[in-house]
């Protein structure tokens, strides 16, 4: 969503204000997006987006397995639409720096491109491309199954420019992989440093491989931000306190 008060989204949403009751904000940030369009607080909700939290992390890990990789490698990943608002050139680069102070770390880049954005994933594509000469990142293509790929993670990054929510996040968490993401949109609302994963500021892959670095060379904080992370979304992300709220909402309305 953009923050241009008179851009197209903007002007769209005050025409749609006129005939909506109410506005399901999925992140504090996205109601304050929605009051710089001029939309009254009284029509917005607040209803956070949820996962399923009680999946088990897979193990052993069938993807680790198919790479060849062992329990005491490390794996670093994101995953996404590859699309330039995510980030994922800085997700690279702060890999390459990683991989110099740290050469037994590996890399997984998941997702896909839509056909559009064919230009961008060949950059992304010869961006990475030092890496996997040297087999450190690999691609792992998009999968049905996201606890496939965060079960082979000791760390999911999230390097977007903006997310309004970023459910990926929670799909980690949940499975117990601590969160490296950007300080912007939703993730300072999902993400507590130093207790379910670290933040860092949006297009700055030095901050980016710091962190990476840091938790590797910190595993007991690393693993205890994992479990703290996963006891969160239980509390605050799992599709049952979702459904509750919409059900809530719903006969609050009806009953107006």
């Amino acid at each position: 969503m953009s923050k241009r008060k008179n851009g197209y989204v903007a002007r769209n949403i005050r025409r749609l204000a006129k005939k909506t009751h109410t506005f399901i904000c999925i992140s504090q940030y996205v109601q304050q997006l929605l009051s710089g369009y001029g939309i009254p607080k009284e029509k917005c909700q607040l209803i956070y987006c949820s996962t399923n939290t009680q999946v088990k992390r897979e193990f052993p890990s069938s993807l680790r397995e198919e790479f060849g990789y062992d329990y005491d490698v490390p794996i670093i990943g994101t995953t996404g639409i590859w699309r330039p608002n995510k980030g994922f050139p800085y997700f690279i680069a702060a890999c390459e720096m990683v991989h110099d102070w740290n050469p037994g770390t590996r890399f997984f880049l998941g997702g896909k491109a839509y056909a559009q954005d064919a230009a961008y994933a060949t950059l992304l594509w010869m961006r990475g491309s030092i890496l996997r000469t040297m087999g450190a990142l690999k691609y792992t293509g998009f999968m049905e199954d996201i606890g496939k790929f965060m079960s082979a993670l000791d760390i999911f990054v999230l390097p977007s420019d903006c997310e309004p929510f970023g459910l990926v996040m929670i799909e980690a968490m949940a499975r117990g992989v601590p969160v490296i993401a950007t300080n912007c949109g939703g993730a300072p609302e999902i993400v507590t440093p130093h207790e379910t994963g670290l933040l860092v500021p949006p297009q700055d892959p030095e901050a980016l491989a710091e962190a990476i670095h840091y938790l590797m060379c910190h595993p007991m904080e690393r693993m205890q931000m994992g479990e703290t992370a996963r006891i969160r979304v239980q509390e605050r992300f799992d599709h049952s306190t979702m459904v509750k709220a919409y059900e809530t909402f719903y006969a609050q309305v009806i009953q107006a």
